[in-house]
């Protein structure tokens, strides 16, 4: 998983318009298409408390639907997961020494779980 730069081209949903950062996956055998999960500043209405915003407290986000990325101070938003051309990439994410993005094991590990989780509630419903 890589942390793009995604042209949204206008208002896709509540947090993604225009140019917008994202973790992407490859989608297996398919050559032009990637899966996207929109990545968004953290903010109060993310977390339970005022408090838990302040710490960046990652166990009292509000929805199950959120992860808090550590390293890049974002939350994951797993309800605006979506397919995107490979088009609409426009550059890697990196860091102040322009190195790329990596997520961590335990970021990728807890992305995992949660989107799969996340999917079968779906699936059920």
């Amino acid at each position: 998983m890589e942390i793009y730069h995604i042209n949204f081209s206008g208002y896709k949903g509540s947090e993604i318009n225009n140019i917008h950062l994202g973790i992407i996956f490859n989608l297996p055998n398919v050559k032009n298409m990637l899966f996207c999960i929109p990545l968004t500043s953290p903010k109060e209405k993310h977390f339970k408390t005022i408090e838990a915003f302040s710490n960046r407290n990652h166990n009292e986000l509000r929805y199950q639907n959120l992860i808090y990325i550590n390293q890049m101070d974002s939350i994951a938003l797993l309800d605006q997961i979506r397919t995107i051309s490979i088009k609409r990439l426009l550059n890697e994410y990196k860091d102040a020494d322009n190195k790329n993005i990596i997520l961590t094991n335990e970021n990728l590990s807890l992305i995992n779980t949660k989107l799969i989780k996340y999917l079968k509630n779906i699936l059920k419903g």
